[in-house]
């Protein structure tokens, strides 16, 4: 790009510099808002806030130090995104600048474009360099008035002094005893540590951990000492809170969310007391299962059930039902069997060889493990819109995906099949298959399950149809998969690449409205009220069809169809009307379930296949 001018925009230390502007007004602006910190150590990051930081595929970025006297550094930021870039002053560069003592200069940003053009942006700059800074502690949240914290509790830390990303850590040191909830005594503390994070200088913020105060509900009366330790290894101790009194709250269970789900799902644990790091929450679950048959397993002492959740935060983690395979084809584990679970449901906390027993969900457990489904998420990409413009239907694109969904949801309506067009956010287990324009492979396929091999029993539920596949590549076989809409325009006779199996009746149905054909594409608004309403409703009954069958196939080769050895992908011997038949057995008026063509279904053999390993 040859369309940028060099400019320079000046601003004082801490405003935005003023905007450089391209002739036309176009192009991004370089502006300089904001430089951070002001107190500079060894191993700072230097945070500069602006606008006009482009990626390296529009230019690349240099940050320029200079000082009075004509000392200057040219240093190359890392791109956190288009208003912020930052850089590190080691130990060389911090000496460089003058440090210890005070830095007085300018910092500059200069963007360089393709084709030689550049903009610069600049701002005065002051910065204390300071070798070590000595942290004051001057709040606790916790330690304020009668509050009862719990593990995990979220606690803010405010003084002055604290160190930064890259400058080292500023601990909290605990000096004092604590005495457990559940006894008379009282034991020493010494040295316990809490670490947050630095938000800035003056704040510190996260979650209290087990090494604070270990695991045990009680009270913590004593001193909190701030304590930086330094990069380079120093010490320095700062003025603390002396004589505070902190009671911790003891792990508890409020309640689990959904009370019913299959595998691959989320389910949501709400409670207190929930910590993770160095330490681990267990929810052990005593009672009984009994599977779909009536068959009762009991879940007690050594053969209780125990899940490990993902702690998002000190009052909520999130535990999904996954399964292993088993070795034989199949796959076990909580997930696996579709029943119900009955008991209690006790949370249990361990740090090192400490262990500690919290308080089980008020009442008796019961969770259904539903039957096995497999969520498909279809993605729709760029490509599928420009393929529509091809076709002249870009402005029905809305009921061309209904039509999808519709085909779709009707061939798999018998099994646990469940396609949505938003991305899941209630499972962490699902298939995706993106659906776009042309064919990356260069092959003018219809469509091609990327997935490698064959996974008879469908034993994974994540299954990705798109984007390039390295292993397929390794293996010989193409490597990009999806749906590739722009092929269909091959099922035109007229085409100079046409397939074998090409129709007069797709050039009947689209011819007009494809402009390469002399159509007139359709407008908005001219569907359904339209003059040519019945001419246009049948093109989006024929590509929505073609496009979901399509899908129906691909899926389906995911889910380990068709039924038959791991050699065999299609349906032996081809059959009218049938998802899994190879694509040279499948004509368009078919795909497109035109002119009273029945329906697309499964073989006997393949909906058998999917009734057992995805009943309702």
């Amino acid at each position: 790009m040859g369309w940028w001018l060099g400019l320079v925009a000046v601003a004082a230390f801490g405003c935005a510099s003023r905007p450089s502007h391209l002739p036309d007004g176009s192009g991004p602006e370089l502006v300089i808002e904001s430089v951070e910190p002001e107190t500079v150590l060894p191993g700072t990051w230097i945070r500069i806030t602006g606008r006009g930081f482009v990626d390296e595929n529009a230019g690349s970025l240099t940050v320029l130090l200079e000082r009075g006297g004509g000392a200057s550094w040219m240093i190359s930021p890392e791109r956190i995104d288009d208003e912020q870039v930052e850089f590190r002053v080691d130990q060389v560069l911090f000496s460089a600048l003058g440090g210890p003592g005070v830095f007085q200069g300018t910092l500059k940003v200069r963007a360089d474009y393709p084709g030689g053009a550049s903009q610069v942006a600049e701002t005065s700059a002051v910065w204390s360099l300071e070798q070590s800074l000595e942290p004051a502690l001057e709040h606790l949240s916790a330690a304020v008035g009668q509050v009862v914290v719990y593990l995990g509790t979220e606690v803010e830390a405010l003084g002055s002094g604290f160190l930064l990303r890259g400058e080292g850590v500023t601990e909290l040191r605990l000096s004092g005893t604590f005495a457990p909830a559940d006894t008379q005594d009282e034991f020493p503390v010494e040295g316990n540590l809490i670490v947050l994070d630095a938000a800035s200088r003056e704040r510190l913020v996260g979650p209290i951990p087990a090494s604070g105060f270990g695991i045990q509900p009680g009270v913590f009366s004593g001193d909190i000492i701030p304590v930086n330790l330094h990069e380079g290894g120093q010490e320095v101790a700062g003025g603390g809170l002396v004589g505070v009194t902190i009671e911790l709250g003891p792990t508890l269970l409020n309640r689990m969310e959904p009370s019913e789900a299959s595998r691959g799902q989320w389910i949501d644990i709400y409670g207190r007391g929930f910590v993770s790091g160095s330490a681990t929450v267990v929810i052990r679950i005593e009672g009984t299962f009994t599977d779909g048959q009536g068959q009762v397993t009991q879940l007690q002492g050594n053969d209780a059930l125990q899940i490990v959740p993902e702690v998002i935060s000190g009052d909520h983690m999130r535990y999904v039902l996954r399964v292993n395979p088993d070795g034989q084809g199949g796959v076990q584990g909580f997930g696996a069997t579709p029943g119900v679970l009955r008991g209690s449901a006790t949370p249990e906390v361990y740090y090192g060889a400490d262990y500690e027993e919290g308080i089980p969900l008020q009442g008796d457990l019961e969770f259904t493990v539903l039957p096995q489904k497999q969520v498909v998420y279809i993605s729709y990409l760029p490509g599928f819109t420009d393929a529509l413009r091809d076709f002249g239907l870009r402005n029905v694109e809305d009921m061309i995906r209904g039509r999808i969904f519709e085909m779709v949801t009707r061939d798999y309506a018998d099994v646990n099949v469940e396609f949505r067009t938003v991305r899941p956010t209630d499972f962490i287990e699902y298939a995706a298959i993106e659906v776009g324009g042309r064919d990356p492979n260069g092959r003018d396929l219809l469509g091609l399950d990327n997935t490698m091999g064959k996974d008879i029993g469908n034993v994974y539920f994540d299954d990705v149809v798109g984007g390039l596949n390295a292993d397929s590549r390794e293996s010989g076989t193409y490597a990009f998969g999806g749906v590739f809409v722009s092929s269909y325009l091959l099922f035109s006779p007229g085409h100079p690449d046409h397939m074998p199996i090409a129709s007069p009746r797709f050039d009947e149905i689209f011819g007009p409205f494809m402009p390469d054909m002399g159509g007139t594409k359709v407008e908005a608004g001219e569907y359904p009220g339209g003059a040519r309403a019945e001419q246009i409703g049948l093109a989006v009954h024929a590509l929505g069809s073609m496009v979901g069958n399509t899908i129906s196939h691909e899926i389906g080769h995911t889910l380990g169809l068709a039924a038959g050895p791991p050699d065999q992908f299609h349906n032996i011997p081809p059959a009218v009307n049938r998802i899994m038949d190879a694509g040279a057995d499948r004509p368009f008026e078919e795909r497109a379930e035109i002119d009273d063509d029945v329906p697309t279904t499964w073989t006997m053999e393949n909906l058998e296949y999917l009734l057992e390993y995805l009943p309702l």
